[in-house]
């Protein structure tokens, strides 16, 4: 039930048997020459509604901005301070917590909102007793699509060939493949160290942080060829995914994180 599309007289009734709410959380920034800055927004705010379809719980709006700033330097991204994005998405989510919403399952897609939002999760808890809960649209993506790349290059990466494809069989509206560009082999910032993407490096058996831009180490603003990027293995992506975010939200629905005493 999206919740912007119906009286709250109907919203009422559901918090009468359920207590979960979905919330989308996505970004609009630059996706290399070949996507449109909304992709990921587009992205989160269809998986978002298609869970609630399939689970039957409440999804509201998405949130639409993030903190982006590692990739102001291309033109249409929107930014704004972690503190905002934490602010904003906090106040909205009390709110539904004093209307008697108590399972909050943010349906996440982009990593610069990852701290706000475990923040919130847990002042929500300590406020009202709430269970709070994140899932990464990405990362689920790449853990449970099964599917060969044809790149070796990042597959994965920012606007590459996974989420081309995902956004080629949802919302190709968004996709300009005679666009596509191979990116150059992402730029190390010193001998014996690979750039990972932005934010990230490894070095040796393991890795660590380095606060980059995109724009420091692939001018082309992604990680990763996405030429090979089609709407087939997209569709492959898109529902093993979304398949398992609905089950992993039907078994947060019913987390209990500190049962009452006897």
């Amino acid at each position: 039930m999206r919740t912007d599309l119906v009286p709250y007289a109907d919203i009422a009734e559901y918090l009468k048997r359920e207590d979960t709410v979905l919330i989308p959380v996505g970004a609009t920034e630059q996706y290399g020459p070949h996507l449109a800055t909304g992709t990921e927004l587009r992205l989160c705010e269809l998986m978002a509604q298609q869970v609630a379809e399939i689970t039957g719980f409440a999804v509201v709006p998405i949130m639409p901005f993030n903190y982006s700033c590692m990739f102001l330097d291309y033109p249409g991204t929107l930014t704004v301070k972690m503190e905002t994005v934490e602010a904003y998405l906090g106040e909205m989510c009390h709110g539904l917590a004093e209307q008697g919403f108590k399972h909050f399952f943010f349906v996440n897609i982009h990593a610069g909102s990852l701290g706000p939002i475990e923040s919130i999760c847990r002042s929500l808890r300590k406020e009202w007793g709430a269970v709070g809960g994140l899932i990464d649209v990405f990362s689920i993506m790449r853990d449970v699509a099964g599917v060969t790349y044809t790149t070796d290059k990042a597959p994965t990466g920012h606007a590459s060939e996974m989420v081309t494809s995902a956004a080629l069989h949802v919302c190709p509206e968004y996709v300009f493949m005679d666009r596509v560009q191979a990116p150059p082999p992402l730029r190390s910032f010193v001998d014996g160290v690979k750039t990972v993407s932005s934010g990230k490096v490894s070095f040796g058996k393991s890795s660590f942080q380095v606060f980059s831009d995109i724009s420091d180490y692939t001018p082309l603003g992604m990680q990763g060829d996405a030429s090979a990027a089609n709407a087939e293995q997209g569709k492959v992506i898109w529902e093993t995914s979304r398949a398992y975010i609905a089950e992993a939200a039907k078994k947060f629905s019913g987390m209990v994180l500190k049962p009452e005493a006897a």
